[in-house]
Formats: structure tokens, sequence, C-alpha cells
């Protein structure tokens, strides 16, 4: 079964039987289901979020029930083994009992949250994101604190822990790691400031200069080289190809070309010397304080790379805004100024190369945008990143621009 396939199941009414079998495994029998987000990683599976109400012994209890198309070796707890059509395994289990996350249910517990960070009856958590089998983060507040978990596969959150000592001891700023009650969660104190999304939204950032960004990347202690490398994002765009394709089928030609151009691009103009890279270098991961940088978030992808790459998943996150949101209408602008001084520090043609491909990862990971699924509104999205995506590389100036509603 193709990738298109197993998407066209994990959306469809088709997966029905198979979430009323995880149902009835798991919970209780399947009363209601609608599908609430699709997670799509290229060559390692499709995954379903669903939201489902049960009855279990007389009583109506609403939940979330996950499916996956991922072949994950093992036998996990709390989770039961299925097929679909052509006899396709699938792999379920009932939020928020994870099978590679095994500290997502303490992590959703506030009664267990409390007493363990805060010494408090209960804490008010809220998800702030959940890829599942890869990590959740969720916000606990609790006597007047504030503390972020980081949820990851076991043995990982260490190493993160290490990252952030890492940065903090160079004079970067990051969040402070904070004593975790779980090996496999991450604990961090609020830091100052505030996302640099919202002020792109606002006015698009006036006043926050791009030499500040490539500034901070500059001072990127060098020990950073010493951390495993972690391909670019760009580095795999015939597999990020393949999902785009995937979601809109009738586009493949036109993404097979831009593929193959991001391709030769990266090879033609020279990425520069090998240097500490953040991995994931995007507004979503800064907080800032009039024109500073106060923290850095997410830094799993730490390690060795190429500036010009950070610099390209600035810009292509930064073009994908207004796909997201038209109210970023101030952003056409931010990108003209940010990609005219990155131009200045790296070559301008593995630049656009590289935020092309940056940007032809995401066109995929519009289907699950939170724009309306069923009536099809997440299509127009994949359209206009792709649209971006070619824009890097057919205007030769800076500022590309996002595509036109």
């Amino acid at each position: 079964m193709t990738e298109a396939e197993e998407l066209a199941l994990l959306e469809g009414r088709a997966i029905g039987p198979a979430l009323e079998a995880a149902a009835a495994a798991l919970t209780g029998s399947l009363i209601q289901w609608s599908l609430s987000g699709i997670h799509h990683r290229p060559g390692a599976g499709v995954t379903g979020i669903y939201s489902v109400r049960c009855e279990v012994s007389g009583e109506m209890l609403n939940g979330f029930l996950c499916v996956t198309t991922r072949p994950v070796p093992g036998t996990f707890a709390r989770s039961v083994r299925l097929h679909g059509p052509e006899g396709l395994p699938l792999l379920a289990w009932s939020h928020p009992n994870d099978p590679l996350l095994p500290d997502l249910d303490w992590a959703c517990d506030a009664r267990s949250v409390g007493p363990e960070l805060f010494g408090v009856p209960a804490a008010t958590l809220t998800t702030l994101g959940y890829r599942p089998m890869r990590r959740a983060v969720l916000r606990a507040e609790g006597a007047g604190e504030t503390r972020f978990l980081k949820v990851m596969p076991r043995g990982r959150a260490a190493a993160l822990y290490e990252r952030h000592r890492l940065l903090l001891d160079a004079g970067i700023p990051v969040p402070q790691p904070a004593e975790s009650p779980r090996r496999d969660v991450l604990v961090t104190r609020q830091a100052p400031g505030r996302p640099l999304a919202q002020r792109l939204l606002g006015d698009g950032a006036t006043g926050f200069e791009p030499e500040v960004v490539v500034d901070l990347l500059e001072r990127l202690p060098r020990a950073v080289c010493d951390l495993q490398v972690r391909r670019p994002w760009s580095a795999g765009v015939h597999s990020y190809a393949g999902a785009a394709t995937a979601v809109l089928p009738d586009q493949s030609e036109r993404i097979r070309t831009l593929a193959s151009r991001v391709e030769y691009g990266i090879r033609a103009a020279p990425a520069g010397p090998v240097v500490p890279t953040h991995g994931d270098f995007y507004e979503g991961n800064l907080l800032v304080e009039g024109g500073s940088i106060t923290a850095v978030l997410d830094l799993d992808g730490l390690g060795p790379g190429h500036l010009v790459d950070d610099l390209a998943c600035f810009l292509a996150h930064l073009a994908m805004l207004p796909c997201v949101d038209e109210r970023y209408t101030a952003v056409p602008a931010a990108l003209a100024r940010f990609q005219r001084v990155f131009e200045e520090r790296v070559d301008p043609t593995a630049l656009r190369a590289r935020a092309a491909g940056v940007s032809l990862t995401l066109v995929a990971g519009a289907r699950n945008s939170g724009r309306n699924q069923a009536g099809g509104g997440w299509r127009e999205g994949a359209l206009q990143r792709l649209l971006v995506a070619e824009n890097f590389l057919d205007h030769p100036g800076p500022g590309p621009g996002p595509a036109a509603g």
C-alpha cells in the first residue's frame, strides 16, 4: 500500500472497523468518532488521531485513539495490533498511552504532575504539541509557577538536558532545565520574552534586526560540533516530495520538477564551512524582547552543519506564515528584509535552494494545519506552500513572498 493510500485510509470512513476493534480492546464500545489530526512522516508511516466517544460499563467517556501504519517492533502495554485493508499492519493505542513515549501518561496526569513538580494536589496542564511516537510538549502550572514538559522516547531526555547546559554555559539564552521526576521528561522553567511569531503578526517584527539572528548562530559554542550530525531538512527533499505528492497527487510532475531543481541548487552552490548549528531554526523556536533574542527553544537538532541551512530554515518558515494565517500581512516585507541580510552572509544561490527545500518539506503539513480537513480547506494551503517553495527559486531577488490566497 502506498503512502497516499495509507493517508486515504486513515482519513476516510474505511478506518472505522479498525477503530471499533481498537476501542473494544482498549477502552469500550465505540459510539462515535471523528478525525482530529493526521501526522505523516515520509518513509515512516502515517498516524491518525481520532476523537472518540465510548461506552464503558454503561458510562459515556470521551477520549482519543491513535492508529499508525508505522512499523513498530516490540510489545507494548495498553496498545493493540490490528490489520487494515489488504492486510496492512496497524498499531493502535488510547492517548496518552503512546508506545514510544513511556512517560506521556504521567505528564498528562494533573494529579501526578502537581505533587511532584509543585507540591500541590493537581497541576493545570495544557498540551502545546503532540507528535505521536516522537515527542509531546505540555505547559504545567501550579503554586504560581510554570514549567514546560517535553516528553521524549526512552533515553533521550538526558541528552537534551546536556544540550541546554552546554548552551547556557556558553552564554546562549535557552530555558533553564529543572529537576525532572521522570527519566524521559525534560522539565524547563519559563523563559522571558514572547514568541517572535507574535511580533511578526503585529508589525513584521519591526525593530528586530536580522543581524541579531545571524549573530546568535555565530556565537554557538564550538563544542556543538562534537554532537551527532543531523541532516538538514533540505537534504531529504525527495522523500518530502513524495509526501507532498501523496497529498497533492495531481501536482506530482510539478513537485518532482521542484525537487530536482532544489537538489541541483544544493549541489551547485557552496554551503560554506561546517559550524555549530541549531538544526531547526525558525521563528517558532525564538523568544524575543525588544531587539534581542531572550531564549532559543527546541535544541534536539543541535549539532555540526552549515550556517546557510539554519538561515534557510528561518526564511522558509517565515515565508509560510501567511499560508497558515492570513493576518500575517506584514511578513512579505519582513521576509525581504531578512533575506537581504542573510544573502550578504552566505551564498545567495545556496540559501534560496535550501529555503525552497525546507518549504517543500512543509507542503504535506498543510493537511494537519487546522484548516477544515473534511471540506478540503487544507488543499488550498498546500498549494500556497508549494508556490512559496517555487518562488524561492523563481525570483532572483530577496523576498520571494508567499503565495497569493
